[in-house]
């Protein structure tokens, strides 16, 4: 072939608005791709030339076209069987709602032998959670075991409380709760962190076929909504888990990039403050890392790779369990909340895992174990020496500057959810109260100052905590409150007597939904973009391959339906998504 005949193309997309989200922030017309890849990216008449009779043509007729969205952590495997499949709690918001779910479910399917699903909302429950006596009112003769919505608690029938053989004499686990009634000392139907194993070991295990088949049920969620590539923050050693990624993924069934991290807990490994000398593990720490790298070798594609280690270094402050400096204020007995593990541990174990050039991905809610957390990053970089290494803090609910500074220095990535940001019923009745006025207010989920920091800061979901859903993400990252999509849906008929205020100098009172914080962390429209685009991309090393439109990239784009950098913010969070593009080829149009 003559060297300079021009490549024709599979597609053209013309009479777009091109933003690219390359270095300059480049705007174009029009963009061709060839074989999956972006070939040429400029103006209409730039384009055509690589138009043939072949070529596929689409005229977006002025429509947005943004590189696809990433998600830098999330739960896929582990929440879409239940999502799907089991009792789902999702969208409704008070105890009545959810016992009318379940028993409409157990109607339904009188012939389970263990009930399972999740989604509740611990803000709908006093400081104890939900009890036992609702569920047992249901189903009294078969277990049942629900998840809260953010995946730390499980709200469990007296028949699962037996079968794990948990009594009022059982005393919490090392890094969990059983929540007790104040009155009689009995388990009161809540399990938190750690005490969860005790009911989850005996849970019904989910076969390949059955992740399979919800993993393909989800990606048509996710591609509807622009997204292509995720992180699962928690890969087991389970081979039914990992094993329906990669044959997905080498059955060329896959329309969503995944990344994922092994799971490392004391539970497995020991390690964890407070464990007994005599704790036996399941495995030693250098056994779990052994078999996690040689796992990971065996994954054949790049749709499916597994490239770093989660660890929790405290848990959630709504559970208590979130590791602090300074004391839980609705508490009396000088409470901080829950270290997961010992230091001298952890620092040599996340020197073994950086050694290996694997990446960390780490939980972390509290700024006590931010700051520890750090210290064995810190650890590691020092006795290995510094490189690329792209640690990641995920969640970055309450931080000090000065750790931010050290996160910055580093290299590290911030993963956030602008979902989260905001002042509503989970802030007035577990942050407010919890962590106090002052500290609820002032130090919750920065934003814009990471990325002033240095810090590469990139969006999450943590579905199925919450679904992704870029309008509201967008609209958050930049405002730190509600979308009046969600504030309707979450106060139902009581929205219009409720007050949602978008104003960071109005005086909030409990009950009023409204800005978080100081208005320095809310990210402009443009920065936000960035964090759910080529910010993504570079928290999973991926930048070289997706994240902006530019040449020699994969095609993966994302048409809306409207040009958010030139609308009311408040019409953002409107937005929907026209077409999805994976490697140029649509997976979704609406």
């Amino acid at each position: 072939m003559n060297s300079k005949e021009i490549i024709k193309a599979d597609t053209v997309l013309v009479n777009a608005v091109v933003y690219t989200v390359d270095k300059n922030k480049s705007t174009a017309e029009s963009v061709a791709v060839k074989d999956g890849r972006i070939i040429a990216v400029g103006s209409n008449e730039e384009t055509g030339k690589y138009i043939s009779e072949s070529t596929e043509v689409i005229d977006l007729e002025g429509k947005l076209l943004l590189p696809a969205f990433t998600d830098s952590h999330m739960h896929p495997a582990r929440c879409a069987y239940p999502y799907f499949f089991q009792i789902q709690l999702r969208g409704v918001f008070t105890k009545d709602d959810y016992l009318a779910r379940i028993s409409e479910f157990v109607k339904e399917n009188p012939d389970t032998l263990f009930y399972e699903g999740g989604g509740f909302q611990r803000s709908a429950f006093d400081e104890v959670g939900p009890r036992k006596e609702d569920l047992d009112a249901i189903v009294s003769d078969r277990p049942m075991a629900l998840d809260s919505v953010d995946g730390h608690s499980i709200w469990v029938n007296s028949k699962a409380l037996e079968l794990a053989g948990i009594t009022k004499d059982t005393p919490d686990p090392p890094g969990g709760v059983i929540k007790k009634d104040p009155q009689t000392g009995e388990p009161s139907g809540l399990l938190t962190e750690s005490a969860r194993g005790a009911v989850l070991d005996f849970l019904p295990p989910v076969s390949k076929e059955q992740y399979k088949e919800s993993l393909l049920r989800l990606q048509k969620f996710f591609n509807s909504v622009g997204l292509t590539s995720c992180h699962d923050a928690i890969v087991t050693y389970d081979p039914e888990y990992y094993n329906a990624y990669e044959e997905l993924a080498g059955e060329g069934r896959l329309t969503v990039r995944y990344r994922g991290s092994w799971l490392i807990t004391p539970e497995m490994v020991g390690g964890g403050e407070g464990q007994s000398a005599d704790f036996q593990p399941e495995m030693s720490i250098d056994e779990a890392v052994a078999r996690g790298l040689e796992i990971s070798k065996s994954f054949a594609t790049p749709y499916w790779q597994v490239k770093s280690f989660k660890f929790f270094v405290d848990q959630v402050i709504e559970e208590e369990t979130g590791f602090m400096k300074e004391p839980y204020a609705h508490r009396d007995d000088n409470w901080y909340g829950i270290k997961v593990w010992r230091q001298e541990f952890l620092n040599e174990t996340f020197r073994k895992i950086d050694a290996e050039g694997y990446n960390l991905h780490i939980h972390q809610i509290g700024d006590a174990a931010a700051s520890y957390g750090l210290d064995a990053v810190e650890y590691a970089v020092n006795k290995n020496g510094k490189r690329d290494s792209r640690h990641t803090f995920v969640h970055v609910q309450v931080i000090d500057d000065a750790d931010v500074k050290r996160m910055a220095e580093l290299g590290m990535n911030a993963v956030i959810a602008p979902y989260w940001s905001v002042i509503d019923d989970y802030y007035w009745d577990l942050y407010y109260p919890y962590l106090g006025p002052a500290r609820a207010f002032n130090s919750q989920y920065p934003g814009a100052s990471l990325m002033k920091a240095g810090v590469n800061t990139s969006f999450h979901c943590d579905f199925s905590v919450t679904e992704p859903d870029y309008g509201w993400a967008l609209y958050s990252a930049v405002t730190r409150t509600q979308p009046k999509k969600v504030f309707k849906m979450e106060k139902g008929p009581d929205a219009a007597a409720a007050v949602r205020t978008t104003d960071h100098s109005v005086e909030l009172k409990p009950g009023m939904v409204g800005p978080l914080g100081s208005p320095n962390e809310c990210m402009t429209i443009e920065q936000a973009v960035e964090a759910s685009t080529i910010n993504g991309a570079k928290a999973d090393f991926l930048e070289t391959e997706i994240g902006s439109i530019e040449p020699g990239k994969l095609a993966d784009m994302v048409v809306l339906d409207r040009d958010i950098f030139k609308i009311d913010i408040e019409d953002v969070a409107e937005m929907k998504v026209l077409r999805t593009f994976f490697e140029g080829k649509e997976v979704y149009s609406s």
